[in-house]
């Protein structure tokens, strides 16, 4: 009445075991795959930092449509460019700053909460890129003659 199914008995254990083989596989390339994006991840995050979601409104992702600051001025004096305000409210994370003059002069960088950096020289013409978040940039003229500078941001 029912067919014998003893002689299938040793082909379905011998699927089995090949269906067990691949699956393990299947996870361990899986583990690889998500240990290894974890590597990038954690690489990524040393490398340019990892933005705090509680200040969303001044901290935006850069779009491509949006244009750069650019700022371009001679100072006698001190200089205070607040590069939030001119980025639409947004802190400036990327671009560069410059010396277009032939005289040096001092570059303080104003963090969001209002934390500065150190003064460092800017030699006459020297760019220096700009990797972290900031909301002002202050520029002190020096002794030998005005600073001329260019501030490009996004």
């Amino acid at each position: 009445m029912f067919p014998d199914f003893t002689k299938y008995i040793p082909l379905l254990q011998t699927g089995l075991d090949d269906m067990k083989n691949c699956l393990a596989h299947l996870y361990a390339e899986a583990k690889a795959t998500r240990e290894a994006t974890q590597a990038q991840q954690r690489a990524l995050a040393f490398e340019f930092g990892v933005v705090d979601v509680q200040d969303s409104a001044r901290i935006a992702p850069r779009r491509l449509s949006s244009l750069p600051v650019i700022v371009e001025a001679v100072t006698d004096g001190r200089a205070e460019v607040d590069v939030e305000a001119l980025n639409q409210g947004r802190a400036v994370s990327r671009g560069f700053y410059a010396n277009l003059g032939d005289s040096a002069f001092k570059v303080t960088l104003v963090g969001l909460g209002g934390q500065a950096s150190t003064s460092h020289t800017v030699p006459p013409s020297t760019t220096i890129t700009l990797t972290c978040l900031i909301s002002k940039v202050i520029i002190d003229a020096g002794p030998d003659g005005p600073a001329t500078y260019q501030l490009y941001m996004q």
